[in-house]
């Protein structure tokens, strides 16, 4: 494939905790070293964890910064050919070059719905360490990542476009369309005027594949009897049913849960 999904990326104020259910509850390991702490400097013992295939950076959370999922990305063959297929077919979408002290950015870039992303190569300046490494197979991995869109077949053009994936499954019955760089997912779900979380165009969600969904729920659970700042996945507050009810009708996932920060999750074995 030309390209490969290799990163997630999220801000919070509370890194130790959302760094610590990552690595508990899905076994995620440490991937790179000496990125920015609290105080923005950079600290040798933090650094992006990694399920084998995906990169997950989970950042400071600075004045300017809303907590949650910010952007994802691209590892791809050709960064030349990238900006070339942009040029050609989104010549008004912008991009910009990546920040020089992060372990995996050459160029920042959006789709169609406004969902950010990195696009890097591997083995080239601003990436390093576990980026240009095999990686390896873990039984709990990220299988999928879900965007919100208000057109998601103009969505799904622009990645089959630009970044050659290739249309795994339509889900007819609510619309969304599910794209695929051979093993990781894209689901493009739409908009959805019933509840206001659904109004929102961009990243909503990620999604783990699972050997024993008990096991996971387990460990979910061993987790928020002993963490200082246990899984925030209950559904509650006078959005919580609607929330709930619209994460559930994600059509990838078959438990539903949130990190600490209250980042949604679904779990699946399929």
């Amino acid at each position: 494939m030309f390209a490969k999904i290799r990163h997630i990326a999220m801000y919070t104020h509370n890194h130790a905790a959302v760094d610590g259910f990552y690595r508990t509850v899905f076994g995620m390991r440490r991937m790179t070293s000496n990125t920015l702490d609290d105080t923005g400097k950079q600290n040798p013992n933090r650094g992006h964890i990694s399920d084998g295939v995906i990169g997950m950076a989970i950042l400071p959370r600075y004045a300017g910064m809303q907590s949650g999922m910010d952007h994802y990305g691209f590892e791809v063959e050709d960064i030349k050919e990238y900006v070339r297929r942009m040029e050609r077919h989104y010549p008004n979408t912008m991009i910009a070059k990546g920040l020089d002290y992060v372990p995996f950015a050459g160029l920042r870039s959006y789709d169609p719905a406004g969902a950010h992303f990195d696009i890097a190569q591997a083995h080239i300046a601003n990436v390093r360490e576990g980026y240009n490494e095999a990686g390896w197979d873990q039984p709990r991995w990220i299988n999928h990542i879900s965007i919100r869109a208000d057109d998601p077949g103009r969505v799904a053009e622009f990645y089959e476009k630009i970044f050659q994936l290739k249309e795994a499954e339509t889900y007819r019955d609510d619309g969304s369309i599910c794209m695929t760089d051979g093993k990781v997912k894209l689901l493009l779900r739409p908009r959805d005027n019933s509840l206001y979380r659904g109004l929102r165009e961009g990243l909503d969600h990620f999604g783990f594949k699972v050997e024993s969904l008990e096991k996971v729920k387990n460990d979910l659970a061993t987790l928020g009897e002993t963490a200082p700042l246990p899984p925030s996945g209950q559904f509650v507050g006078g959005n919580g049913k609607k929330n709930e009810q619209d994460f559930r009708r994600c059509c990838l996932g078959q438990h539903f849960t949130a990190d600490p920060d209250g980042v949604l999750i679904d779990i699946s074995e399929q």
